[in-house]
């Protein structure tokens, strides 16, 4: 199951990578712990043995998954379907795969495709902007949105600042995201 706590991890199997690249394609605009037991739950029902989380989605009709994602717990399932069945039929490599091949998946945007990136291959340099590291920035006192930018011009100028902070601050990316997410959400420090 995925540890939202300690999401960074660059050695992960085959099954592992997916399922962590479904976890972000799911968390987007959730609470990741739900989101953490209610893939587990989905991908219990339909993985069967030694089958990758993909090959079992394959399997399943859009409407199917839609159902199941309910069931399940995980909101926005009609779109949260569209998004997996257009991931898992894409053919899409986890271990290999760039921002823009990612991006060009229904349903998956910047902060997906960053997030998966930056927490699963070391040494990425981008920012996953959820609102935690956007307070941050406003803590520094930048102009920035309460939530992700949604303009790419917007999303790249903050996600360059936030990577300018990381490296004048000496931090790795992913672990700077997960001590900012952490202490936000759980009110943890490191």
């Amino acid at each position: 199951m995925v540890d939202p706590k300690n999401i960074t991890n660059y050695n992960l199997s085959d099954w592992e990578l997916q399922e962590i690249l479904l976890f972000w394609v799911c968390v987007a605009g959730k609470t990741a712990d739900i989101i953490a037991k209610s893939l587990e739950k989905l991908l219990k029902s339909v993985v069967k043995n030694a089958e990758l989380p993909f090959d079992a989605l394959k399997r399943i009709n859009q409407e199917e998954l839609s159902n199941l994602l309910k069931e399940c717990g995980i909101g926005c399932y009609t779109i949260k379907a569209k998004a997996i069945k257009s991931l898992v039929n894409s053919g899409i490599d986890p271990r290999i795969c760039s921002v823009d091949d990612l991006e060009d998946i229904y349903g998956i945007g910047r902060k997906t495709s960053r997030c998966f990136l930056i927490h699963s291959r070391p040494n990425m340099k981008f920012a996953g902007l959820d609102t935690h590291i956007l307070k941050f920035l406003r803590e520094k006192g930048h102009d920035v949105p309460k939530s992700t930018p949604s303009t790419k011009k917007k999303y790249l100028e903050l996600e360059n600042l936030f990577i300018k902070y990381a490296e004048e601050e000496g931090r790795d990316i992913a672990e700077f995201d997960l001590e900012l997410w952490r202490k936000g959400a759980y009110g943890q420090e490191d």
